[in-house]
């Protein structure tokens, strides 16, 4: 077993993630985050409840049970870490491929992405509030028909435009332009 957690299981693995929570900041928060999901895959392993007396009376029973849970959750836990990982480089590759690429088209698709998902909500909001201000009330009523299909769209639309914002974001924050 890990010494880290021995005294995890010794010290109270919420007390622990509750520490986290309260004074590590966001990096805290997420070390508490994968802490709560490591502490519920042992446990559910083990099969029994996830709190820290049934942990430590199953480690007072049967230690080696304990260590092979965490062990086997953290083989687990590290694969998926890798895969995310992997895929999160594997699409800062693609965004800098655009970036770098010898077609115009290529290199502006994105942050013209962005600004016409800008402009599109700009005119259907703009369009609403007329016929509201003209009292077009039939029109409104009509066009409800078609919120279902906007809002499937619009977000759809926003979510693509946030991951591209979000990983620029990530990339200006690490200094690569």
């Amino acid at each position: 077993m890990t010494p880290l957690a021995a005294i995890a299981i010794q010290v109270g693995a919420t007390a622990l993630t509750g520490l986290l929570r309260r004074r590590g900041g966001n990096a805290g928060q997420i070390a508490a985050d994968v802490a709560d999901t490591a502490i519920g895959q042992i446990t559910g392993t083990l099969g029994i409840e996830p709190t820290e007396q049934a942990i430590s009376d199953l480690w007072d029973k049967d230690p080696s049970a304990v260590t092979e849970a965490i062990h086997q959750v953290d083989a687990e836990l590290g694969e998926m870490a890798k895969a995310a990982s992997e895929a999160t480089q594997s699409y800062h590759d693609l965004i800098k491929e655009d970036r770098e690429s010898a077609s115009l088209l290529t290199r502006i698709w994105r942050p013209l992405n962005g600004v016409l998902f800008a402009w599109s909500c700009l005119a259907l909001i703009m369009s609403f509030c007329y016929l509201m201000m003209t009292g077009d009330v039939q029109t409104i009523a009509n066009a409800s028909v078609a919120y279902g299909f906007l809002g499937t769209v619009l977000g759809t639309w926003a979510g693509v435009v946030g991951v591209y914002v979000w990983r620029r974001t990530d990339e200006k924050k690490a200094g690569s332009t």
